[in-house]
């Protein structure tokens, strides 16, 4: 639910807390032997991570002032 507020508000750091939930079920689904959903949520892991870095290349560019 943090994740998911943190997304609306546009935050970047939402991209961390789906890592942490991400890392946390990959854990689980390899404990409970379930490794297509292991693998998954591994992709997710991915993704967050590229998601991450691609919110902060757009946060750290500097924006074009209107030509008038």
């Amino acid at each position: 639910m943090v994740a998911l507020w943190a997304l609306a508000q546009k935050y970047a750091e939402q991209w961390l807390l789906w890592l942490v939930v991400d890392a946390v079920s990959v854990y689980l689904y390899v404990i409970k032997d379930v490794p297509f959903k292991a693998g998954l949520y591994s992709l997710y892991i991915i993704i967050a991570v590229l998601g991450y870095r691609q919110w902060l290349r757009k946060i750290d560019k500097p924006t074009q002032p209107a030509l008038e």
